[in-house]
Protein backbone atom coordinates (compact mmCIF):
# COMPACT_ATOMS: atom_id res chain seq x y z
CA UNK A 1 0.00 0.00 0.00
CA UNK A 2 1.25 3.03 -1.15
CA UNK A 3 1.52 6.71 1.40
CA UNK A 4 -0.89 8.44 -1.10
CA UNK A 5 -3.21 5.10 -0.35
CA UNK A 6 -2.57 5.38 3.66
CA UNK A 7 -3.08 9.32 3.53
CA UNK A 8 -6.93 9.01 1.41
CA UNK A 9 -7.87 6.20 4.23
CA UNK A 10 -7.00 8.89 6.45
CA UNK A 11 -8.21 11.77 5.16
CA UNK A 12 -11.72 9.09 4.83
CA UNK A 13 -11.71 8.96 8.68
CA UNK A 14 -10.63 12.34 9.06
CA UNK A 15 -7.71 11.12 11.53
CA UNK A 16 -4.02 10.44 11.06
CA UNK A 17 -2.91 7.34 11.92
CA UNK A 18 0.33 6.71 14.58
CA UNK A 19 4.39 6.19 12.22
CA UNK A 20 4.34 2.73 13.48
CA UNK A 21 0.88 1.79 11.94
CA UNK A 22 1.18 4.09 8.68
CA UNK A 23 4.85 1.65 8.29
CA UNK A 24 2.81 -1.84 8.81
CA UNK A 25 0.02 -0.60 6.36
CA UNK A 26 2.89 0.22 3.93
CA UNK A 27 4.18 -3.17 3.71
CA UNK A 28 1.10 -4.94 4.88
CA UNK A 29 -2.41 -4.45 3.61
CA UNK A 30 -3.87 -6.73 6.48
CA UNK A 31 -3.97 -10.26 6.51
CA UNK A 32 -3.47 -12.93 9.00
CA UNK A 33 -1.21 -12.52 11.35
CA UNK A 34 1.18 -15.53 12.53
CA UNK A 35 1.60 -15.86 15.82
CA UNK A 36 -1.91 -14.67 16.17
CA UNK A 37 -2.59 -15.20 20.55
CA UNK A 38 -2.71 -12.58 22.12
CA UNK A 39 -2.36 -13.33 26.48
CA UNK A 40 -1.94 -10.69 29.37
CA UNK A 41 -3.51 -10.61 32.80
CA UNK A 42 -7.14 -9.58 31.27
CA UNK A 43 -7.31 -10.93 28.22
CA UNK A 44 -6.69 -14.24 26.08
CA UNK A 45 -7.84 -14.07 22.95
CA UNK A 46 -6.52 -14.96 19.03
CA UNK A 47 -6.17 -11.69 16.51
CA UNK A 48 -8.09 -13.75 13.72
CA UNK A 49 -7.23 -10.62 11.28
CA UNK A 50 -5.37 -7.53 10.35
CA UNK A 51 -7.52 -5.47 8.98
CA UNK A 52 -7.14 -4.00 5.76
CA UNK A 53 -7.21 -0.27 4.83
CA UNK A 54 -8.80 -1.17 1.30
CA UNK A 55 -9.94 -4.45 0.14
CA UNK A 56 -12.39 -4.82 -2.75
CA UNK A 57 -13.87 -8.19 -1.34
CA UNK A 58 -13.61 -8.24 2.18
CA UNK A 59 -14.63 -5.49 4.98
CA UNK A 60 -11.69 -3.05 5.80
CA UNK A 61 -10.51 -0.99 9.01
CA UNK A 62 -12.07 2.49 6.91
CA UNK A 63 -15.62 0.37 6.84
CA UNK A 64 -15.31 -0.75 10.22
CA UNK A 65 -14.59 3.13 11.43
CA UNK A 66 -17.20 4.00 10.25
CA UNK A 67 -19.56 1.74 11.30
CA UNK A 68 -18.28 1.72 14.89
CA UNK A 69 -16.67 5.25 15.23
CA UNK A 70 -19.11 7.54 12.87
CA UNK A 71 -22.62 5.65 13.05
CA UNK A 72 -22.51 3.69 16.18
CA UNK A 73 -20.08 5.86 17.96
CA UNK A 74 -18.85 2.95 20.54
CA UNK A 75 -15.98 4.55 20.97
CA UNK A 76 -14.29 7.61 20.46
CA UNK A 77 -13.19 9.30 17.11
CA UNK A 78 -9.64 8.80 17.69
CA UNK A 79 -9.65 5.12 18.07
CA UNK A 80 -9.27 3.18 14.95
CA UNK A 81 -10.02 -0.66 14.34
CA UNK A 82 -6.88 -2.33 12.54
CA UNK A 83 -7.24 -5.63 14.02
CA UNK A 84 -10.27 -8.04 14.62
CA UNK A 85 -10.32 -11.05 17.29
CA UNK A 86 -12.53 -14.81 16.88
CA UNK A 87 -15.52 -13.44 18.42
CA UNK A 88 -15.65 -10.38 16.36
CA UNK A 89 -14.39 -7.87 18.94
CA UNK A 90 -11.79 -5.56 17.78
CA UNK A 91 -8.49 -3.99 18.66
CA UNK A 92 -8.24 -0.18 18.33
CA UNK A 93 -4.89 2.35 18.17
CA UNK A 94 -5.12 5.48 19.55
CA UNK A 95 -4.65 8.11 17.24
CA UNK A 96 -3.65 10.91 19.64
CA UNK A 97 -0.91 8.86 20.83
CA UNK A 98 2.95 9.06 19.06
CA UNK A 99 3.48 5.74 19.27
CA UNK A 100 -0.07 4.05 19.19
CA UNK A 101 -1.56 2.60 22.14
CA UNK A 102 -3.51 -0.14 21.95
CA UNK A 103 -6.85 -0.91 23.50
CA UNK A 104 -8.93 -4.14 22.96
CA UNK A 105 -13.16 -3.07 22.59
CA UNK A 106 -14.87 -6.48 24.13
CA UNK A 107 -19.10 -5.84 22.56
CA UNK A 108 -20.03 -6.97 25.73
CA UNK A 109 -18.98 -3.68 27.45
CA UNK A 110 -17.73 -5.43 30.62
CA UNK A 111 -15.17 -3.29 30.73
CA UNK A 112 -15.66 0.98 31.18
CA UNK A 113 -16.86 2.02 28.44
CA UNK A 114 -16.39 -0.55 26.45
CA UNK A 115 -12.25 -0.26 25.75
CA UNK A 116 -9.74 -2.26 27.91
CA UNK A 117 -6.43 -0.80 27.83
CA UNK A 118 -3.28 -2.98 26.95
CA UNK A 119 -0.71 -1.38 27.73
CA UNK A 120 1.45 -1.70 24.76
CA UNK A 121 1.54 0.59 21.83
CA UNK A 122 1.15 -0.62 18.35
CA UNK A 123 4.70 -2.28 17.94
CA UNK A 124 4.35 -4.19 21.01
CA UNK A 125 1.18 -4.89 20.52
CA UNK A 126 2.21 -7.30 17.34
CA UNK A 127 5.62 -8.13 19.30
CA UNK A 128 3.70 -9.97 22.36
CA UNK A 129 1.51 -12.00 19.64
CA UNK A 130 2.81 -16.01 20.53
CA UNK A 131 1.91 -19.16 18.94
CA UNK A 132 -0.90 -21.74 20.23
Amino acid sequence: MTGDMIAQCEKACGLVLPAPARELYARSNGGEPDPYVFQNDELDTVVSEFLPLAAESRGTAVQSYRRLVTEKAVVAARFFPFAIDGGGDYFFVDTQTRDGAVYFYRSDSRFDQGLLPLGLDFTGFWAALVAE
